[in-house]
C-alpha cells in the first residue's frame, strides 16, 4: 500500500493526537424528548449546550501559533482554513476537502504555483466578508517571532519565506511577495519547488484568515474574529476556559463539514482525569 507523503503523515498524526487527547463531552437537554435540543436516539437537533472537559491544556488560542491539520476539534470551531479534514471515520477521515476554499486547489504544471477560489458568503462574526487578502495576512502573521510555535512548513515552502519576518516588522511593505491576491477571492502561492501536498498544508491554522484591523498581535488570541460556526465570548487562562457561543454569520451554505448543533460550547481544558470522571458521574460538567 502507497505510504502517505512525509506532509500528509505528519498532518494525519495530528489529527490522531487531537482525537486521543482525553477529551469527553456532554451536551443535552434536561428532556430526552425535547424538540430543540435533541433526544438520545434520533436525528440530531440544535439547541443545549455542550461541555467539553479536557485532560491536555489547551495554550495559544491564535491561529498563527497552533500546530494541529485542520485546526484540531475546538479551534476548529472557530478558524476556518483553505481546505480541512473530512470529518469521517476510518480512512475518509484522512482526505482533504475544501473549507474556505473552493476546490484542492489549482496547480501548476510542475506544481509549484498553486491557485485557490474563495468560496461565496464567507463573513466573519461581525458580518464582514472574508477575503483573499485576510488569507495571505494571517499566513504572513505566523512568520512573526512573537508568534512562533505553528507548523514550520511555509516559511520552507514559499519564495522568500526563509527571509521573511512578518507583518509587525514589515510595517508599509508588501508582505510576502511568493503569496497574490490579484482580486478579492483568488490567493496565488508561489513555490520553491514542486509540492503536491500541498492542499494538505492548507489545512494548518495558519491559513485561517485574520482582518488586519482586528489584529492585536500577541493579545489576539484573547478574542481572534471567528470565521466559523462559533465566536469566542469569553477566554481565561490563554484558552483554557473558553466559552463559545454561535457566530450568526456563519452560513451552512458554505461549510459541509461543521454541523454546529449547540448553541453554546463551554471548554474546560487541563483537567486531572479523575475530576474529569468524577464531574461525568455527578453530571456537574
Amino acid at each position: 500500500m502507497r505510504q502517505l507523503p512525509l506532509i500528509s503523515r505528519r498532518a494525519a498524526a495530528a489529527v490522531a493526537g487531537i482525537a486521543l487527547v482525553g477529551s469527553v463531552a456532554a451536551c443535552g437537554p434536561k428532556e430526552a424528548g425535547d424538540a430543540k435540543g435533541g433526544g438520545a436516539a434520533g436525528d440530531p437537533k440544535q439547541g443545549g449546550t455542550l461541555t467539553v472537559l479536557n485532560r491536555e491544556p489547551q495554550s495559544d488560542f491564535d491561529p498563527a501559533r497552533l500546530y494541529t491539520s485542520g485546526g484540531g476539534n475546538i479551534p476548529s470551531l472557530v478558524f476556518r482554513t483553505l481546505t480541512t479534514r473530512n470529518r469521517a471515520d476510518g480512512a475518509a477521515g484522512t482526505k482533504v476537502v475544501p473549507d474556505l476554499a473552493t476546490d484542492l486547489g489549482t496547480p501548476s504544471e510542475d506544481a509549484k504555483v498553486w491557485t485557490y477560489k474563495l468560496k461565496d458568503g464567507l463573513a466573519y462574526e461581525d458580518g464582514s466578508p472574508i477575503t483573499s487578502a485576510d488569507v495571505k495576512y494571517g499566513i504572513e502573521r505566523s512568520f512573526a517571532g512573537e508568534l512562533s510555535g505553528g507548523a514550520p512548513y511555509l516559511r520552507d515552502w514559499l519564495v522568500g519565506g526563509e527571509r521573511y519576518q512578518g507583518p509587525y516588522k514589515d510595517k508599509g511593505g508588501d508582505g510576502l511577495k511568493s503569496i497574490e491576491t490579484p482580486d478579492a477571492k483568488t490567493l496565488v502561492f508561489h513555490l520553491k519547488k514542486p509540492e503536491g501536498d500541498f492542499p494538505y498544508l492548507a489545512t494548518q491554522t495558519q491559513f485561517a484568515p485574520v482582518p488586519k484591523a482586528k489584529d492585536t498581535g500577541t493579545k489576539y488570541e484573547e478574542h481572534p474574529v471567528s470565521s466559523g460556526p462559533y465566536k469566542v465570548v469569553r477566554n481565561t487562562g490563554d484558552g483554557e476556559r473558553l466559552l463559545l457561543e454561535r457566530n450568526p454569520h456563519w452560513s451552512a451554505k458554505t461549510d459541509s463539514q461543521r454541523h454546529a448543533y449547540p448553541d453554546r460550547i463551554e471548554v474546560k481544558s487541563g483537567l486531572d482525569p479523575a475530576v474529569i470522571n468524577q464531574r461525568l458521574s455527578t453530571g456537574s460538567g
